[in-house]
């Protein structure tokens, strides 16, 4: 659906400030991460057209954005962080004029109120049809515009920051929307809200200083990163003998005391090679002593602290080299 190949945009005499290749395929809802001035724009702005690429291309749907543009933005719904609307004009206006850009016609005004009340309806802004623009509040303003993504019913939508200035409840409602609209769409979706991406995007690309520096599912960014995996261990026993077991099976890289769980309980965090399981293996090292296992699951990672730990690392490397 969409196909980037070194993608790469250069400013002024800079080098080259943005490096890419990635595949989205359809149906797929990704989430872009990163932060202030990582990327994430600028490859949403050359994903849709608007901004051409100093090399490499852009395929949407089959079509080579740059050789043939116009039926390449015909699959393309962009939504750019301050929303293109009209304060003067009603939502019912702002929508019929988005018809209009888009090249729709309809044989009779009652058509197109009709497939405006319909988007209305899949966004719940059929109240607002006919208020002005400027007398909504920012969280209306946002749907209309997102329903103004909609017009033509594109297979591909581009978000760029979508929730921002908005309120907890209006983001939950808009999570639910954007849920909703995954069912029917491919979505590329960037947010600073970390757990708005992990709780509806399925894969997650990662940038950081204009390049590309992770890609897949959240869940398994950390061993992609940092080529570990670790398991939570809940044992009863003593301590050090407890982690000289532990440490005695083949993969296991460290292990270190977590949280005393009761008198002569500890959790442990026990950190492993990405080759292999070693569950079964801890399962049964413990059960040939005396220890107890009370617990044993994979270890509970957040997507913020991922980034956090990404970024760190690439900051590290970076006054490594001056």
């Amino acid at each position: 659906m969409i196909k980037a190949t070194h993608l790469t945009k250069q400013y002024g005499a800079n080098m080259a400030l943005y490096d890419a290749n990635f595949h989205i395929a359809k149906g797929e809802v990704v989430g872009f991460l990163g932060p202030n001035g990582a990327g994430k724009s600028t490859t949403m702005n050359m994903l849709c057209g608007y901004l051409e690429p100093t090399w490499g291309s852009v395929e949407i749907a089959g079509f080579d954005m740059a050789e043939n543009p116009l039926e390449a933005k015909k699959h393309v719904g962009y939504l750019p962080e301050f929303p293109p609307l009209y304060m003067d004009m009603t939502v019912e206006e702002q929508l019929a004029f988005a018809c209009s850009l888009r090249g729709m016609t309809f044989s009779k005004k009652q058509e197109r109120d009709a497939y405006i009340e319909m988007l209305c309806s899949k966004t719940q802004i059929l109240d607002t049809r006919k208020r002005l623009l400027r007398n909504l509040s920012k969280g209306y303003r946002q749907r209309v515009a997102v329903t103004q993504l909609l017009v033509g019913d594109p297979e591909i939508l581009i978000l760029d920051e979508p929730t921002v200035g908005l309120d907890p409840r209006q983001i939950r409602e808009f999570r639910e929307l954007f849920e909703d609209l995954g069912r029917d769409h491919t979505i590329i979706l960037s947010s600073h809200i970390l757990s708005e991406i992990s709780s509806i995007c399925k894969r997650v690309l990662v940038f950081y200083e204009g390049l590309l520096i992770a890609d897949g599912e959240p869940e398994h960014l950390q061993e992609m990163l940092t080529g570990r995996k670790a398991i939570q261990v809940e044992v009863a026993g003593d301590r050090t003998g407890v982690a000289e077991v532990l440490k005695g099976i083949a993969g296991v890289r460290t292990v270190k005391p977590v949280t005393q769980t009761g008198e002569t309980s500890w959790e442990y965090q026990v950190e492993h090679s990405t080759d292999r399981d070693i569950r079964e293996d801890v399962y049964h090292a413990l059960t040939k002593t005396a220890y107890v296992l009370r617990m044993m699951k994979p270890e509970e990672v957040s997507l913020e602290s991922i980034y956090l730990r990404i970024t760190e690392e690439q900051e590290g490397a970076g006054k490594k080299k001056q």
